[in-house]
């Protein structure tokens, strides 16, 4: 937010959050989509305070409800806005065929103001403004497979030859008409000339920038012909990340994003979910040159209500990076309840006599909530529990696990909970060092490791389910 005018600040940007509600996105593979396209929103609505967002939804047919025909449709969960509210509202809306070409006319028509039946949301437009216009596409589409009913297609489903024009019809369209830039999160599960072939496709549909330095496929009129890298990002892990993945979306935000003369903050915190559980918040900031620094205030929003509450937020600064301690009374304020929430951190600043706020949210990746109000651990006796006894490994992990044990215990009990203190998992073990779990079952999110040896000590570890 401004509270004056600076010149030397780039206007934002529009971006269409575009995913593919095909056939072959079960629930778990939406899952992970909704947590990389909210975390993507995220980076983008606080990399430029002036970018905007609109999510959409495409597929052939209707997500839980009667269908008496299919053809190419899409859903507009929202018209452009810089609401943060847009990232976690993302809710499936379409199933059956994957249809992009055909979707791109649809949101072609929104942009354009031309009704189309096919549009089957209450929102039927989207506000154009003068705004460069970004299309990010999460998508685990094939080049050209199968019908409108069950296919999945990248390019034109009516005529879609290999090298063609016709293939990149709306693309192209989209590129010298409207000038967008494309980028594309494209899931290949396995590799075979199928999925190589949609590759190529998605590869030459994405704009230049990015990484992506491979084969792409060819057409006349391509206006980024020739050009590499691209802005194509393939996953064959599905939508999740790795470990080591944590600046995926910041990456990728960065790599399309202009913050060009705006302060900028980013900070991580894992999270801890209850209040007496709640960890370290790190990070840095920049500022525009001969900008001042005055203040970071830390608040914490519902995620159902939109209320905002102040926290108590007094770092430890070497230079522009800060680092705090969180505890329990910087919570005062929040109040207790059933209740999901995420940090937001506010960088505040003056350039040129004029005070300006530029904000982030949390830029760990794994979790769509920083923390819960209601839960029975922020009331547990801290000194009942050790923090040490044994390490898990992997962590983060996508279910399966090993508890590698402390020399000194040798006999005991292992329980797994969740955040509510629900029991997902428990064994006796006697002369074991290693015991391996599996929770490949249960929800993504944070759970508790507790081990119990036989002289009933208690060592407790926090694990997280990607």
């Amino acid at each position: 937010m401004s509270l004056g005018t600076l010149r030397a600040q780039v206007g934002g940007g529009d971006y269409v959050i575009m995913l593919d509600n095909g056939f072959s996105i079960n629930d778990q593979t939406f899952a992970e989509m909704k947590l990389g396209a909210s975390k993507l929103v995220e980076q983008l609505l606080s990399c430029n305070p002036k970018n905007r967002v609109a999510v959409v939804h495409y597929g052939a047919g209707k997500y839980n409800a009667p269908n008496t025909s299919f053809a190419p449709r899409i859903y507009i969960e929202n018209d452009f806005t810089n609401d943060h509210s847009v990232a976690q509202n993302i809710t499936r809306r379409l199933y059956y065929g994957d249809h992009f070409h055909e979707a791109l006319g649809l949101v072609g028509n929104a942009l354009d103001g031309i009704p189309n039946a096919n549009i089957i949301s209450p929102q039927t437009t989207l506000g154009v403004s003068s705004n460069p216009l970004y299309i990010v596409t999460f998508t685990d589409a094939n080049r050209n497979v199968g019908a409108i009913i069950n296919g999945s297609y990248l390019v034109n489903y009516t005529n879609p030859g290999l090298n063609t024009n016709d293939a990149f019809k709306n693309v192209i369209d989209f590129k010298v008409n409207k000038g967008a830039k494309f980028a594309f999160v494209h899931l290949t599960m396995v590799s075979n000339a199928t999925t190589q072939a949609a590759q190529r496709a998605a590869a030459a549909i994405a704009s230049p920038g990015g990484a992506y330095s491979g084969l792409i496929e060819n057409y006349p009129a391509d206006p980024d012909a020739g050009i590499l890298p691209r802005l194509y990002y393939n996953r064959t892990n599905g939508f999740g990340l790795y470990s080591e993945e944590s600046h995926y979306w910041s990456n990728l935000a960065s790599n399309i994003c202009n913050s060009s003369g705006w302060g900028n903050v980013k900070f991580e915190y894992e999270p801890g979910m209850c209040r007496n559980g709640a960890q370290y918040i790190n990070g840095d900031y920049i500022l525009p040159a001969g900008a001042t620094f005055d203040a970071l205030k830390l608040s914490i929003t519902d995620i159902d209500t939109g209320a905002s509450y102040p926290v108590d937020f007094n770092p430890t600064w070497i230079g522009t990076h800060f680092n705090y301690g969180l505890q329990a009374p910087d919570f005062n304020s929040v109040p207790f309840g059933l209740a999901n929430y995420k940090f937001k951190l506010t960088l505040i600043y003056t350039y040129q006599g004029n005070t300006y706020e530029t904000y982030s949210w949390n830029n760990y990746p794994w979790f769509d909530v920083d923390m819960n109000m209601d839960c029975p651990l922020r009331i547990a006796p801290q000194s009942l529990e050790k923090k040490a006894g044994f390490k898990l490994t992997p962590n983060p992990t996508a279910g399966a696990f090993k508890v590698v044990l402390d020399e000194n215990i040798t006999t005991g009990s292992l329980t797994v909970t969740d955040v509510s203190g629900n029991t997902v998992y428990k064994k006796s073990f006697k002369d074991q060092k290693e015991i391996e779990v599996d929770i490949h079952s249960q929800n993504q999110g944070i759970y508790i490791v507790r081990v119990t040896s036989d002289k009933n000590e208690t060592y407790s570890g926090k694990l997280i389910k990607k």
